[in-house]
């Protein structure tokens, strides 16, 4: 884990600096062995400020523990997300997007195949959107309604 004791901290601990780190590794392992020999190895030590210091410092993250810092994993965009994201971006310049699919097109990075299936989704899109529309005018209020 590599823990690092910062700052001031670590300068009134002086020589037990590593010692104490090496104490925080071992007990965020539940590594009671370790923790046990380290402690051992600081109380031998004779006695100053630095060593007390030391020993109150491994007994207080004894009592409140360790909070491991952990990394934010990185984000990853599920697959409907970037496609969500494409749509808006296709909805605001349709040129770009059908630029790209020609582009994609002469590089054969696109088969025809794929096209196929776009162009079944795209007559679907523009179904539905004509049977929205068409249930609206149905649905409307006559004009002589008041």
């Amino acid at each position: 884990m590599g823990f690092k004791i910062p700052g001031p901290k670590a300068a009134q601990l002086g020589a037990f600096k590593d010692q104490c780190e090496a104490w925080v590794d071992a007990f965020a392992r539940d590594d009671e062995a370790a923790c046990g020999q380290i402690r051992k190895a600081i109380r031998e030590q004779p006695d100053c400020l630095q060593r007390r210091l030391a020993l109150a410092y491994v007994d207080k993250k004894a009592r409140l523990g360790v909070k491991p810092k952990v990394e934010p994993e990185p984000f990853a965009p599920t697959p409907e997300e970037t496609m969500r994201v494409a749509i808006e971006m296709l909805a605001r310049s349709r040129r770009a997007f059908a630029g790209l699919i020609m582009e994609d097109a002469r590089d054969q990075r696109i088969t025809e195949d794929v096209l196929l299936e776009i162009r079944a989704v795209c007559e679907a899109a523009l179904t539905a959107v004509r049977r929205r529309e068409e249930l609206r005018t149905l649905m409307r209020v006559p004009d002589g309604i008041a």
